[in-house]
């Protein structure tokens, strides 16, 4: 199979030609307007924005500028698609039969084990917050493990359907940005990356510190055993303890914490991507505000306009059950992040691991709403440049434009229970306060027991 022919009629069947749509749909109109173009030719020169140069899926597309952060999900069992190292997204493929799938997998068997020991923990010793923080930390994992997989069986067709998109739109938009999409989201995935593994280093440091002081309270030389011992007691308390089942676990859980983290950048990545849509075609609208254009020049940009909303649409049923589980982690943990702050805390190592976490969730948890709601924002843009058409180049077309910009609610959403807005970050800030007041009073409790805790004992 030839991929760019195959690309090719593709775009031809699932994106009406801009030049057919003028020859056929729109000829009339045009011809009607020939002695207006001869008698304003520098205007019609000066609305045309000048188009990217050819479109090249290895380099341009989405699926290029992805093509390293799925490499890098894969290393840890995440998004299991094959064909990512291909030219063009029409080499993507999804297959039950693959050591990428068996892989991903065996991982989330590991995962199970470890959400399933950690429900028997709560059932015979009792429920307190360090207990169910565990397992919901686990358990959200696995859900995001199986989530991520289901994306991968739909990828394929939704990354060809953009390509195809972007492929269009590379004749009419300029690139607005100096920096390639594959180049910011390898900046944003680097940043990303180096503090989640920041974070992780710092739990790993707190952790090790408290098994030293449980290795002299003991006086015991085998500070590695204790460490595992105390970071998974769900495991341990039944298990006979060895190191390669304390590497074993660890590894998962490892692995656990990339997923936590890829789930924002991923939310990222994509809000960037189709944000970054909008932008060229708001680009082109502002270069010809206040300019008197055609009718058929109006329909195209609303056409454009329409098969962004639809992609935006796509991506979002696709995605929206991980927008609303990252949205419940993030503020989960912020939650309980915040609960813990009352506790006191042993040792300087402990307080900079705290701080460090907590500053990181929240920027993350801002950035994802942030970036997010951007696609929400530039999907409103279009209207000022609306308004400002003058009475000579008003049209159907305008109004049937401005009709869609103002009453269509464009956005990723949590399942349809929630829209991504700039509101919605304050809606979150109001829910983490009322949520922590009621988890301080029931809380206080557990907090007076917990001031005569030794560094050896297990909560």
């Amino acid at each position: 199979m030839q991929p760019s022919m195959h690309s090719t009629s593709e775009v031809a069947r699932s994106f009406p030609s801009t030049l057919g749509h003028d020859r056929h749909a729109s000829g009339n109109q045009r011809r009607d307007l020939s002695a207006d173009y001869q008698s304003r030719p520098k205007l019609m020169l000066a609305s045309v924005v000048p188009p990217s140069d050819i479109f090249n899926p290895s380099t341009d597309s989405l699926h290029a500028a992805m093509r390293p952060i799925i490499l890098l999900a894969q290393c840890f069992g995440m998004f299991p698609v094959c064909g990512v190292n291909k030219p063009d997204a029409s080499y993507l493929r999804f297959t039950w039969y693959h050591p990428k799938i068996f892989y991903a997998v065996s991982i989330i068997v590991g995962t199970s084990i470890l959400t399933v020991t950690n429900i028997h923990r709560l059932v015979t010793s009792g429920v307190n917050s360090t207990k169910m923080t565990t397992f919901v930390f686990f358990l959200t994992t696995l859900i995001t493990a199986v989530m991520f997989i289901r994306l991968a069986m739909h990828w394929p067709c939704l990354a060809l359907t953009w390509e195809k998109l972007e492929r269009e739109f590379t004749s009419k938009h300029r690139r607005i940005s100096k920096t390639s999409l594959a180049t910011r989201f390898k900046i944003v995935t680097f940043v990303v990356m180096l503090l989640a593994f920041g974070e992780h280093s710092a739990a790993v440091m707190a952790g090790y510190t408290s098994a030293l002081e449980c290795a002299a309270y003991l006086d015991d030389a085998d500070v590695a055993g204790i460490y595992f011992i105390s970071q998974f007691p769900q495991i341990f308390t039944k298990l006979s303890y060895s190191l390669w089942k304390g590497i074993v676990i660890e590894t998962i859980n490892i692995l656990s914490t990339f997923s936590w983290n890829f789930v924002d950048l991923f939310l990222i990545l994509i809000s960037i991507a189709l944000a970054d849509q909008f932008r060229q075609l708001n680009s082109r609208l502002f270069s010809i505000r206040g300019k008197a254009m055609p009718e058929w020049w109006w329909a195209e940009a609303r056409s454009d306009y329409n098969h962004l909303a639809t992609l935006t649409r796509r991506v979002d049923t696709y995605i929206s059950g991980i927008v609303l589980m990252s949205f419940a982690i993030d503020l989960y943990f912020i939650c309980m992040q915040l609960l813990f702050s009352f506790n006191p805390m042993r040792g300087s190592i402990r307080k900079i691991y705290f701080g460090f976490s907590f500053g990181f969730l929240l920027a993350r948890t801002t950035a994802v709403s942030l970036y997010a709601a951007s696609i929400h924002d530039e999907s409103r843009l279009p209207a000022p440049i609306l308004y400002s058409v003058t009475s000579s180049g008003y049209s159907n077309e305008v109004s049937r434009f401005l009709t869609q910009v103002t009453t269509d609610n464009i956005s990723l959403t949590g399942m349809k229970f929630f829209s991504i807005t700039r509101g919605l970050v304050l809606t979150v800030a109001g829910t983490i306060v009322t949520y922590e007041l009621v988890l301080v009073q029931f809380n206080s409790v557990q907090q007076a027991d917990q001031t005569n805790v030794t560094a050896c004992e297990v909560r």
